[in-house]
């Protein structure tokens, strides 16, 4: 079967490798899409290491790697598995880890339990954002109850237009997104904000007469975090990875900054829920849509930010 493999910083080839047995408690699933995280993506392809650990990525990484986000058909089960059958359309709900086989390839054998039966009306493309969607809502759900509450979201690529969607789906009063990208505040008006602020045009000072009570930052970008912790007056979820140097001193006392939290059973309910009616739309994060033999170009979409999303389909 066909993997992609990143061999070096900024080459990529496809490899032929074998279609993975399954074991007792696995299920083989044939990939539909397998979508980027860009954030992971553009740093390994530029060889640099998302977690700013010395000496680290370490070259070739794994074949599939690092493909996470996924969706297919489950094709066939280990003896132990008795939910999943064939035909099954399922997304995967969390990554191999860094050191196994990742996600970017033809088929890949997962434990049953790492996987989730997607409902019929959404595409294999909108599915394979299950696992981003529902450590968005872990990091929404520790923020307590948000209704009736202003919301803001800094950073409005692929994980900040999700949260967007469930703040508002969830009962904030106005949903503010905040970002230096006016295409990607527009979209974000599409997706449900009621207020987009463009940091590069010199609107954060709209912030200061009308501060948010919640934010999340899905940045990845210490400026980003900054204009979260500068802004909100009670807590702020950290949901992208952060790079920089972030203040936090007698101004911000008493505002909690939250992170490293896991999502549950109860965050993939929620997904399921808001695909279901309707109030999540994942389809609209995904720009593109290739086969593997074009990871780079799609990568440079993402660095180009020509794309918030692209999907990998490597049977076309």
């Amino acid at each position: 079967m066909k993997a992609l493999q990143i061999v070096a910083p900024r080459t990529a080839r496809v490899i032929d490798i074998p279609v993975p047995d399954v074991r007792d408690n696995e299920v083989l699933v044939r990939v539909r899409a397998c979508v980027t995280c860009p954030h992971w993506d553009i740093t390994l392809w530029r060889g640099v290491d998302i977690f700013e650990r010395p000496g680290y990525p370490h070259y070739p990484i794994p074949p599939g790697y690092p493909g996470h986000e996924m969706s297919g058909e489950v094709v066939k089960t280990g003896p132990n598995v008795r939910e999943l059958k064939a035909g099954k359309r399922v997304a995967s709900l969390v990554s191999a880890g860094e050191t196994n086989m990742g996600f970017y390839c033809e088929y890949i054998n997962r434990p049953d339990d790492t996987v989730v039966k997607i409902p019929d009306e959404v595409s294999y493309e909108a599915g394979a954002s299950m696992e981003m969607a529902r450590y968005v809502a872990a990091y929404i759900r520790v923020l307590g109850d948000v209704s009736g509450k202003r919301a803001g979201v800094t950073g409005v690529g692929p994980a900040g237009l999700i949260a967007v969607q469930m703040l508002k789906a969830l009962g904030a009063k106005e949903v503010v997104a905040v970002d230096l990208l006016e295409d990607r505040l527009s979209l974000a008006r599409q997706l449900g904000a009621d207020e987009t602020v463009n940091s590069a045009a010199g609107q954060l000072a709209e912030l200061k007469g009308r501060p948010l009570n919640v934010s999340i930052d899905c940045s990845g970008v210490s400026s980003g975090l900054q204009t979260a912790l500068d802004n909100t007056l009670e807590s702020v979820s950290v949901f992208g990875v952060p790079h920089g140097t972030v203040s936090y001193g007698i101004r911000h006392w008493g505002r909690n900054l939250l992170s490293r939290t896991w999502p549950t059973a109860q965050d993939t309910g929620l997904v399921m829920n808001l695909w279901q009616r309707g109030a999540l739309n994942t389809e609209a994060l995904v720009s593109a849509r290739l086969p593997l033999e074009r990871y780079e170009e799609g990568v440079q979409m993402l660095m180009d930010r020509k794309a918030i999303k692209i999907a990998f389909c490597p049977h076309g």
